[in-house]
């Protein structure tokens, strides 16, 4: 009878002040679980699970036994066979953000001569499968090869040797071929002179703290290592070299499964690979199945209505498989160490419990995505989320509003900055995936600063002005200067990628002795401006010629259409006639 250790383990960031903590009805559910399925399922031996949930942090629970009377503890590693592909198309991609090779070359520029192996094939179609070459490994005769040698290190080159006829022109199809990652591994330590198990643990491994992956037999185990059961026998005790050298970088990692979900998490959560390479990892191409599709390492498919990425791995004596919902952001992890074993089943049903209890990813955030400092109120809203209580908002630094409703209405401050808001839906299990809109923030125009030299007020910004006077906005006046034709008070304000600064201070215009009342808008002044003479559209009684300064230069005290302009200087001046004041520019 199967002897379960029947406790979720909450994994708790125990260096971190900020640890998190995972919902404990979730982690119940879990559990629950995974202890029917591998009571159930009696060609799983042992099983540990893990789940990774951005802000939940990690769940990792265990089922069934190691061997007799030792069940699986959550620090054991085990096998994780194909799984290791992953890791080591992320390290090329590394390699190529540091210039060390391309995706594009082609490996003859990196290995000899292979029977059946086109020189001509790129790196990229090895890690998408799509090179043609055949898979000799776990077949006849080469697999016997393998079993009988149990203790014998098979180098990439010997295996390489093996290889029989290409399935397909390369680039013409697709064909998983384990081969095509020993061929990986190869040119990694080709193009770098040193072992694929030395730059995995360098550009992976040690930058994210997974203490708990090792690559067999180049490296020595971190902790106990999980009994391997194959067809109902205990192989703990028969060596591994033989096997694991012969599949080398195509499976030869071991690991916990609270690694593989914090590495799930890492490389396709993002922020180990730029964002190229990120977008190579995740370009998916056809397989000739309806909805499986393959990228680099990694698999694209769609379980329970939700489409998600991952890898599945077999070996002799353990299984492997990986989960992870790009919207959700959740990993879910499921190692067995037994072969043949449900673990794949089990896993997806973890998986699924997630996509039952939480509330579902967020529709897009509605609202708008450029703002002012100093803006608002502005609202925000998302589609309602199915199975959602409450809302959870995040804003960026500096934009104030709080809400647990679909909507939140938002005050952007002086001092705020671009940023992401994002919203996720909430219920008693936690936090579903989450929406995100990019927000960015335009800082306010400097407040400008206007003077006035007689004739002409100017501002000094050089676009976007606005004058005004205490009527409100003048008509046209957008340029830099403003040539008042009255008295009254003027201001500015600057407008620059949709956002006003402040008002400008204020100046008040006046001309000595010139009234600041403008009537009888339909007399006109011609030509303006004037040389020599001035002409009226209507007879005036009196009229005087003013400067810029006051100071009356010609009074005309008989009526009359015109006024003579000659040997006055060049410049601004201004006609009264009672109430009428216009502006003249008299150009001599």
């Amino acid at each position: 009878m199967k002897t379960f250790l029947l406790v979720a383990v909450l994994v708790l960031a125990c260096t971190s002040a900020k640890a998190q903590t995972f919902n404990p009805l979730l982690a119940r559910a879990l559990q629950d679980t995974l202890d029917h399925y591998v009571a159930a399922l009696t060609n799983i031996k042992g099983m540990s699970a893990s789940v990774s949930l951005p802000g939940h942090g990690v769940w990792t629970g265990t089922g069934g036994v190691s061997y007799a009377d030792n069940p699986i503890r959550p620090t054991m590693l085990f096998g994780i066979a194909s799984n290791t592909k992953l890791f080591v198309a992320a390290t090329i991609l590394k390699l190529a953000e540091k210039k060390a090779l391309s995706l594009d070359e082609p490996i003859g520029r990196w290995i000899g001569t292979y029977r059946n192996i086109d020189p001509a094939i790129t790196i990229r179609q090895l890690l998408q499968h799509t090179s043609g070459i055949s898979d000799p490994l776990f077949v006849a005769p080469w697999m016997d090869t393998i079993r009988n040698n149990p203790t014998r290190v098979f180098t990439p080159e010997e295996v390489m040797g093996w290889v029989g006829a290409p399935l397909f022109v390369r680039g013409k199809g697709w064909g998983y071929s384990n081969m095509n990652y020993v061929i990986a591994g190869l040119i990694a330590e080709k193009a770098t002179s040193k072992h694929i198990a030395v730059l995995i643990r360098e550009l992976i491994l040690t930058p994210l703290s997974l203490n708990n992956t090792f690559f067999d037999v180049k490296e020595s185990s971190p902790g106990p290592i999980a009994h391997r059961w194959y067809n109902n026998v205990d192989m703990h005790d028969s060596s591994r070299v033989g096997l694991n050298t012969a599949g080398a970088s195509a499976g030869a990692l071991f690991a916990t499964s609270s690694d593989m979900v914090r590495w799930y998490s890492g490389v396709l959560g993002g922020g180990l690979l730029d964002s190229a390479s990120y977008r190579e990892l995740t370009s998916f191409v056809a397989t000739g199945g309806p909805s499986y599709t393959y990228g680099l390492g990694i698999e694209n498919q769609s379980f329970f209505g939700h489409v998600v990425w991952g890898h599945g791995g077999s070996t002799w004596g353990y299984r492997s498989r990986m989960v992870y919902d790009p919207c959700m952001g959740a990993a879910v992890c499921g190692l067995s160490n037994s072969w043949p074993s449900g673990v794949e089943g089990v896993t997806l049903l973890l998986y699924n419990v997630l996509a039952t209890l939480l509330p579902a990813c967020s529709s897009p955030v509605e609202g708008a995505s450029t703002v002012c400092q100093g803006e608002g109120p502005i609202t925000y809203r998302t589609p309602r989320i199915a199975g959602a209580t409450s809302y959870a908002w995040t804003l960026p630094e500096g934009m104030h509003g709080t809400s647990t409703a679909d909507s939140i209405t938002v005050q952007i401050a002086s001092n705020a900055v671009s940023g992401r808001i994002v919203v996720q839906g909430v219920n008693a299990y936690g936090e579903g995936g989450e929406a995100a809109l990019e927000i960015t923030v335009v800082p306010r125009p400097i407040t400008p600063v206007i003077t006035f030299d007689g004739a002409v007020l100017r501002s000094n910004s050089i676009i976007g002005n606005q004058w005004y006077s205490s009527k409100g906005a003048i008509p046209s006046a957008t340029a830099q200067t403003y040539t008042p034709t009255v008295e009254d008070t003027y201001e500015v304000i600057v407008t620059e990628r949709g956002c006003t600064s402040d008002t400008s201070n204020t100046v008040r215009v006046t001309f000595t002795g010139v009234p600041s009342v403008e009537s009888d808008r339909a007399f006109v002044l011609y030509p303006n401006p004037a040389r020599g003479i001035l002409r009226f559209s209507s007879t005036l009684d009196r009229c005087e010629l003013i400067n810029i300064f006051g100071q009356t230069i010609i009074q005309q005290n008989e009526p009359g259409l015109s006024l003579s302009t000659d040997g006055l200087p060049r410049g601004v001046y201004y006609l009264r006639s009672g109430r009428i004041v216009r502006m003249v520019i008299i150009e001599n």
